[in-house]
């Protein structure tokens, strides 16, 4: 073979290298766009950071609506507070505003007094007893009306002589009533019921 022959060989080798250097970088070069292209480790970043503000959103609701309910309850607690005042209050002035009562208003039914008393006795008596109110009632609550009868005493005496009268509320009964269960209690134990006032009564 002469040297053209092996020139032609030498070319044909080196094509054949060259072509199998070209096949064996194809494949790099076609693996380096999809190496560099998919950003998934930013997308994982995105979505965290995403979870972390709406925890933080969420975290920020419930301290609005905590501090919402402990505004709601301070108000409620004044409210209450000031209802509990204002009826203390209301009750008290209903309780010392109470009219006097007399013998002499109109319409009122004059009973005859206990024989061995004078009007002027009985008079004084419900002065000391009540100031003359027929509404009168004690500090204790016990004793009521212008005689100042308890509960007990005024059922005892009407369960004997006025049943109609028993379980009445002496400041709810009109003066006469009171007038003639005093004058009935006098009958069964004279000036007794009236250990205090009973000495500052006239002779």
């Amino acid at each position: 073979m002469g040297a053209q022959g092996r020139g032609a060989r030498v070319g044909l080798v080196g094509t054949i290298i060259l072509a199998v250097l070209v096949l064996a970088g194809a494949p790099a070069a076609a693996q380096t766009p999809s190496t560099t292209a998919a950003p998934e480790v930013e997308a994982v970043d995105v979505e965290d950071f995403e979870d972390r503000a709406q925890r933080w959103a969420e975290a920020r609701r419930r301290a609005r609506e905590k501090a919402l309910r402990k505004a709601e309850e301070l108000a409620n607690a004044n409210r209450s507070t000031t209802s509990t005042t204002t009826t203390t209050t209301t009750t008290t002035t209903t309780t010392t505003t109470q009219p006097p009562t007399t013998t002499t208003e109109a319409g009122a039914v004059k009973h005859p007094i206990p024989a061995g008393t004078t009007e002027a006795q009985w008079h004084a008596l419900r002065q000391c007893e009540s100031t003359q109110n027929y509404r009168a009632v004690s500090k204790s609550g016990r004793y009521r009306g212008a005689y100042q009868f308890s509960i007990r005493t005024w059922d005892w005496v009407a369960g004997m002589h006025y049943p109609d009268l028993v379980g009445v509320d002496p400041i709810d009964a009109s003066p006469s009533d009171q007038d003639k269960m005093a004058y009935q209690l006098y009958e069964i134990n004279g000036w007794d019921p009236w250990p205090t006032c009973r000495k500052r009564l006239p002779s």
